[in-house]
C-alpha cells in the first residue's frame, strides 16, 4: 500500500514542486518591478484561482468515473468518461473566457484595486482569461492519467512545460537582447504559453494510446452523473479562491503594501501542497480504483495512511516556516511593512495548517469515492460562514487590523476540517453508487 501510494504520488509531489518553484519565479521576477506589480500579480492570480477552480468540475468527475473504470477493467466507460467530460470542459472555458475579458478592469476596480494595480493588472488578466479552454482541458487530460495510476507521463510533459515557463519568465518579463520586457504582461505570456503546450502535448500522448476518441453522441444520463460528481466539485475548489479573493477587498483597505504580502504570504503557503497534493492524487486514484474493484475495506486503508503520512510531514515542515517566515518574506520584496505583515501571515497561520494533513487525507478519500457533496459542504460553510465575516469584524470593527483577516483564515481551516472528519468517519464515501452504463 506504501508503494503504491509512493508511486503514483511522487511524481505529482515533483510536479507540485516545480508549480510552486514556477509561481515563486513568477513572484520574485514581478517583484523586481515593484510592490505595484506584486500587488496586481497577487489580485490577478487569485481571482483567475477562482475560475481555475471551477475546472474542477470537470477533473474530479474524469477522475472519479476513470478510476472506477480502471479499477473495474471496463475500457468503454473509461473512453466514455473522457468524452462526457472533455468536451464540456471546453465548451465551458470558451463561456467563460468570453465573458470574462471584457470585464478584467471592472473586476480589479470592484475589489477596491488602487489605480495603477488596474491599469498594471488588467492584462495581465486578458491574457490568462483567453487561455482557460486550453486550461480546462488539460486538467480533464492529466486526470485521466491519474486516475489510470499513471502519474509519470503527464510528469514529464509538465516538468518540461513549467521548465520553458521558468525560462521564458524573465525573458519577457524584464527583456533581454531584441525581446522587449513586457513587465507583468510577460507573466502572463509565458504561464499561458506553458500550459497550452502541456495540453497539445499530453493530448497528442493519449491519442496514440487509442483513448483520444470523442466522436458519438454525448448521452444525457452519463452527463447527469458527471455533472452529479462534478458540480459539488466545482463548488468546493472554488470557494476558497473566490473567498480569498474577497479577502483581497478587505486586506486592500490596508495599503497596497498590505496587499503584496498577502499575496507573497499565499504564493509561500502553497509549497505545502508540493507533498499534500501528491498524497491526495495517490488517495483519489486508489481510493477510486479500490470502490471500482468493489473492496470499500481497502479504501479506507489507503485515506487512512495517506492521512497519517500528511499529518507527520505538515508537523515537519510548519515549525520551520514559523522560525524562518521574515526571511522568506524578504526574498520576494524588501518593504520593511511588507515583511512585518507578510511575517504576521505566515506566523498566525503556521500552527493552524498542522491540521490540513487531516483535511487533505479525508477529502482525497470522498474526491476519490465520487462523493463530492459533503467537501463542498464544508468548504461552502467555513469559508462563507465563518472566513469572511469573521475576518471582516475583525479587521474593521476591533482593533485587530489584519491579524483579524489572519484569524478568520485560521478558523475556517480548523471548521473546514472538522466537518470532512465527521463524514468521513461515517463512511458514506466509501457506499457511494456512480450510475454510467
Amino acid at each position: 500500500m506504501g508503494r503504491a501510494i509512493w508511486r503514483i504520488g511522487w511524481p505529482v509531489m515533483l510536479m507540485n514542486a516545480l508549480w510552486t518553484a514556477l509561481t515563486i519565479v513568477d513572484m520574485f521576477w514581478v517583484g523586481r518591478l515593484g510592490h505595484v506589480a506584486v500587488a496586481a500579480v497577487a489580485m490577478g492570480g487569485t481571482m483567475l484561482g477562482v475560475l481555475f477552480s471551477l475546472g474542477q468540475t470537470f477533473a474530479t468527475a474524469t477522475l472519479a468515473l476513470a478510476a472506477r473504470a480502471t479499477g473495474a477493467g471496463d475500457r468503454e466507460m473509461l473512453l466514455g468518461s473522457l468524452r462526457h467530460t472533455l468536451i464540456p470542459a471546453l465548451a465551458c472555458g470558451a463561456v467563460l473566457a468570453a465573458i470574462g475579458i471584457p470585464l478584467a478592469a471592472p473586476l480589479l476596480r470592484l475589489l477596491r484595486a488602487a489605480p495603477e494595480v488596474v491599469s498594471t493588472g488588467t492584462p495581465y488578466l486578458v491574457v490568462l482569461f483567453a487561455q482557460l479552454p486550453g486550461y480546462y482541458a488539460g486538467m480533464v487530460v492529466y486526470s485521466l492519467f491519474q486516475a489510470m495510476g499513471d502519474t509519470r507521463t503527464p510528469m514529464y510533459v509538465i516538468v518540461g512545460a513549467n521548465l520553458l515557463n521558468i525560462a521564458l519568465d524573465p525573458l519577457l518579463i524584464m527583456g533581454w537582447g531584441f525581446v522587449p520586457g513586457f513587465g507583468v504582461l510577460g507573466a502572463a505570456l509565458a504561464t499561458a504559453a506553458s500550459h497550452l503546450l502541456g495540453f497539445a502535448v499530453m493530448a497528442v500522448i493519449l491519442g496514440r494510446r487509442g483513448l483520444l476518441k470523442l466522436g458519438g453522441k454525448l448521452e444525457r444520463q452519463k452527463l447527469a452523473t458527471v455533472f452529479r460528481v462534478g458540480i459539488p466539485a466545482g463548488l468546493h475548489g472554488v470557494t476558497r479562491p473566490l473567498t480569498g479573493t474577497l479577502m483581497f477587498g478587505i486586506v486592500n483597505g490596508f495599503g497596497s503594501v498590505a496587499t503584496a504580502a498577502f499575496g507573497i504570504g499565499m504564493r509561500i503557503l502553497q509549497v505545502m501542497w508540493i507533498y499534500l497534493g501528491g498524497l491526495g492524487a495517490a488517495g483519489e486514484a486508489l481510493v477510486g480504483q479500490s470502490l471500482g474493484r468493489k473492496d470499500p475495506d481497502t479504501a479506507r486503508r489507503i485515506a487512512n495512511r495517506v492521512t497519517v503520512i500528511a499529518l507527520l510531514l505538515q508537523a515537519a515542515v510548519m515549525p520551520v516556516l514559523f522560525v524562518l517566515a521574515p526571511h522568506v518574506i524578504r526574498v520576494f520584496n524588501a518593504n520593511p511593512e511588507v515583511v512585518r505583515y507578510g511575517t504576521s501571515y505566515l506566523r498566525l497561520l503556521t500552527p493552524v495548517l498542522l491540521v490540513l494533513g487531516a483535511s487533505m487525507g479525508w477529502a482525497a478519500a470522498q474526491r476519490g469515492a465520487g462523493d463530492t457533496r459533503p467537501p463542498m459542504i464544508a468548504a461552502l460553510v467555513s469559508n462563507w460562514a465563518v472566513k469572511l465575516p469573521l475576518a471582516w469584524l475583525l479587521a474593521t470593527w476591533t482593533g485587530f487590523g489584519l491579524t483579524g483577516v489572519w484569524i478568520g483564515i485560521g478558523a475556517s481551516i480548523v471548521v473546514e476540517t472538522g466537518m470532512l472528519g465527521i463524514w468521513y468517519r461515517r463512511g458514506g464515501w466509501q457506499r457511494k453508487e456512480l450510475r454510467w452504463a
